[in-house]
């Protein structure tokens, strides 16, 4: 059985519940084993409510890339329920602020115990380049502080792509009413996501105006929760082949058999 997949094997008629996919299963990265490479790169999520940004969210992008699937092409999936959301939010005010940006990191756990707030998570920053170079354990300070303003200028641009977004709009557009959600990358750049092992790891997106991103994840949580960063926590981990799938959709046969 695949918690969140919405059918128990168990049973062999689903009820109607389990025809749809859980919802808190966003927040879990599925590999399959016979996708070689997975891409990911730091998104800005808007808030909006009748076309008016409040509240900004950290937020990611996966892919799969063209020589790791099948049929050769690039795949992604927007469906509505595969797409993570930030458990934290924070305003669209600190969002405009001079050094916002969104960081992306992954983790290894340590040490773990009864009581959750005793893991500890060896984390490391995601880069923009292959696998084998896509994290360092130790970085100059000088570096740390152009990879910051790298990601706060991409930060500022999505800033920017949405105000021009909502400059265009008019009442008949579906964005000028209601609640939305609108994902904007903030780089151009893919990085491969190192391969998940046994235990797989957790992959962090934060936005924040602190001069540390990652001595945001090292805090206790409850001063976290009061801290004006966004963060989304994803877990990432290896499954089976999707090739050997007994329910795979026919949309996807292409990405995983010739």
């Amino acid at each position: 059985r695949l918690l969140g997949s919405g059918l128990d094997r168990l049973d062999p008629v689903p009820t109607l519940a389990q025809q749809f996919v859980d919802p808190t299963s966003n927040k879990e990265l599925w590999w399959p084993a016979d996708l070689q490479t997975l891409q990911v790169r730091p998104t800005l999520d808007f808030f909006l409510k009748d076309a008016t940004p409040e509240y900004v969210l950290a937020g990611m992008e996966v892919q799969v890339p063209s020589d790791s699937s099948k049929d050769g092409r690039e795949w992604k999936n927007f469906g509505m329920n595969s797409q993570p959301l930030a458990s934290q939010w924070t305003t669209f005010d600190i969002a405009v602020e001079n050094g916002f940006r969104v960081e992306m990191f992954y983790g290894k756990t340590l040490l773990t115990s009864n009581n959750e707030d005793d893991v500890i998570v060896d984390w490391k920053a995601l880069r923009d380049h292959s696998a084998d170079s896509c994290v360092e354990d130790d970085i100059s300070s000088i570096e740390k502080n152009n990879i910051a303003i790298k990601y706060a200028k991409g930060t500022q641009n999505a800033l920017g792509t949405m105000g021009n977004l909502l400059a265009g709009l008019d009442e008949s557009s579906p964005l000028a009413h209601g609640m939305h959600i609108v994902s904007i990358a903030i780089t151009t750049d893919w990085t491969d996501l190192p391969a998940p092992g046994e235990n797989g790891y957790k992959l962090v997106s934060v936005g924040t105006v602190d001069s540390d991103a990652k001595e945001l994840l090292n805090l206790d949580p409850e001063l976290v929760a009061m801290s004006a960063a966004s963060i989304l926590n994803v877990d990432v981990s290896r499954i089976a082949p999707g090739a050997e799938s007994e329910f795979m959709p026919e949309a996807y046969i292409a990405l995983y058999k010739k």
